[in-house]
C-alpha cells in the first residue's frame, strides 16, 4: 500500500491499497479533487499493482508528469513525484515522508555580488518569460534525482532556469537568522544588517506578498509569508511579476515538505 501526498500546502493524503483506483481531477467525483483551473476535469487514473503505482493520463489538455516527464501511461513506486498540470504530489509508504539534506549557515555567508535599481513593476517587456513546463520539469527532475536538499535545488534553479543573479532562502532559528540556502550573487545583501531585519519582521505577513527592497544598494525582492521562510531574489534583466512571485511561493513550500521541515517549522 502507498499513499499520494499533495504537496500544495494542504498536505492531503489519499491511500493507495493494492488493486484499488483513485481518479485525479476537477470534477466533483474525483476521489482527488483538484479545484484549479489548469487540471482537467477528469485528469488522471492511478492505480496500485504489485506495490507499484500505473499513472494512466486521461487526455487531460495539460499533461501528467512522472518525476518531470510527461506521460501517457506509467510505472510509479514510492519516493517518485507526480505532477498534474501544476498541482505536485509525491508517493510515500503509509504515513511516510521525505526528507533531504539542506546547508544552514549564519547569515553572512553565501555567494556572489551585485545588481540594479527599485520599484515593483507592472507587467512591461521587461518581465520574465512565462514559466513553461519544460523549465520547471527541470527542477522536479533535479528534485526526483535527490542528492541535495530541495531549497538548495530551487534557488540554484532559480538561477540557472529563471535568469535571476541571486535568490537566497532566509529563516529564523530561535533568535537567529540562517541562511538555508543561496546561489548567484548574493553575498552582499545577506551582509546588509536590513536583510536580517527584513527576516524578523516577515513573521507577521500576510500570505505570501512581494516587497521591493534596495539592500546593499541593489534591487532585491523579497517573497515573505508567516508561514515559509524569507525568499530573497535579486532580478537579473527581467523581474518576476505577481503571479511568478505565487508559484515560486508554491514551490518552496514543495521543496519545504521535501526537505522534512513541518508546515510554519524550521528545516530539520
Amino acid at each position: 500500500m502507498l499513499e499520494l501526498v499533495l504537496l500544495d500546502g494542504s498536505e492531503r493524503r489519499f491511500a493507495l491499497a493494492e488493486n484499488t483506483e483513485l481518479m485525479v481531477g476537477a470534477a466533483a467525483h474525483c476521489s482527488v479533487r483538484l479545484v484549479v483551473l489548469d487540471v482537467s476535469r477528469t485528469h488522471a487514473l492511478l492505480t496500485c499493482r504489485g506495490g507499484k503505482v500505473i499513472v494512466l493520463d486521461l487526455g487531460s489538455t495539460n499533461g501528467t508528469y512522472l518525476n518531470g516527464r510527461r506521460v501517457k501511461e506509467a510505472e510509479a513506486v514510492a519516493g517518485d513525484l507526480l505532477r498534474f498540470s501544476s498541482v505536485i504530489a509525491q508517493l510515500v509508504p503509509p504515513g511516510g515522508d521525505r526528507s533531504g539534506e539542506t546547508q544552514v549557515a549564519a547569515i553572512g555567508g553565501g555567494t556572489g555580488s551585485d545588481g540594479p535599481g527599485p520599484g515593483l513593476r507592472p507587467v512591461t517587456s521587461d518581465q520574465m518569460p512565462a514559466l513553461g513546463g519544460d523549465s520547471l520539469d527541470l527542477l522536479l527532475a533535479r528534485w526526483a534525482s535527490g542528492g541535495q536538499g530541495a531549497q538548495v535545488g530551487l534557488v540554484e534553479w532559480l538561477v540557472g532556469s529563471r535568469g535571476l543573479r541571486g535568490a537566497a532562502v532566509l529563516e529564523m532559528l530561535g533568535c537567529e537568522v540562517a541562511v538555508v540556502a543561496a546561489h548567484g550573487e548574493v553575498s552582499r545583501v545577506l551582509e546588509d544588517p536590513e536583510c536580517a531585519e527584513l527576516v524578523r519582521s516577515s513573521r507577521g505577513a500576510a500570505s505570501p506578498e512581494g516587497v521591493d527592497v534596495t539592500l546593499a544598494g541593489q534591487h532585491v525582492l523579497a517573497l515573505k509569508s508567516a508561514e515559509l521562510p524569507v525568499l530573497v531574489l535579486v532580478p537579473g534583466a527581467a523581474t518576476p511579476d505577481f503571479g511568478e512571485l505565487s508559484l515560486m511561493a508554491r514551490l518552496l513550500a514543495v521543496a519545504r515538505r521535501l526537505d522534512g521541515a513541518p508546515p510554519g517549522g524550521p528545516t530539520r
